[in-house]
């Protein structure tokens, strides 16, 4: 039986993918911008597409997240509310100070609807933290409900 963070599908060295956007993977929160004691940033990471972290109402807003040693992330889904601007970064180093641009996107305007937004990332990112930055909003206030960051352990 597969666990629930598992793809069931294997990369190109027959590794099978896993979410590491999951705190059943490892996966902490390290650091938030904005906390909401009722919309905490560890909603982002249980997997559940009706909880969320909400930001306060000023962008940017960013939070961190730590994996269990280093992974390659291949693909990133996002699942948001009245975000227009997202930056995705990663570090490599072993604590979260260096920190190089994955990719930007702008996402379109859904009215308060959620937002999935999928990106391949045409080189693996190699990450030991990745730092999501809300860098606007279509609204005052933004949530994150979701993040899926497909990929395997470096080295498995």
């Amino acid at each position: 039986a597969q666990s629930a963070h598992n793809f069931g599908l294997a990369d190109f060295s027959g590794n099978m993918a896993t979410d590491f956007g999951l705190s059943s993977s490892g996966t902490e929160v390290i650091f938030s911008s904005c906390c909401d004691e009722r919309y905490g940033p560890e909603n982002i990471i249980d997997g559940n597409d009706r909880t969320f972290w909400i930001t306060t109402g000023l962008f940017p807003q960013q939070f961190i997240l730590q994996f269990v040693g280093e992974v390659e992330i291949s693909k990133i889904k996002t699942v948001t509310t009245n975000v227009r601007k997202i930056c995705i970064e990663k570090c490599v180093g072993m604590s979260p100070t260096a920190f190089e641009k994955v990719y930007e996107v702008e996402v379109a305007d859904r009215n308060g609807r959620l937002q999935v937004e999928n990106n391949q990332i045409p080189t693996a990112a190699t990450a030991r933290f990745l730092r999501i930055t809300l860098e606007s909003g279509w609204d005052d206030f933004a949530s994150v409900h979701r993040i899926t960051l497909e990929g395997v352990r470096h080295g498995a």
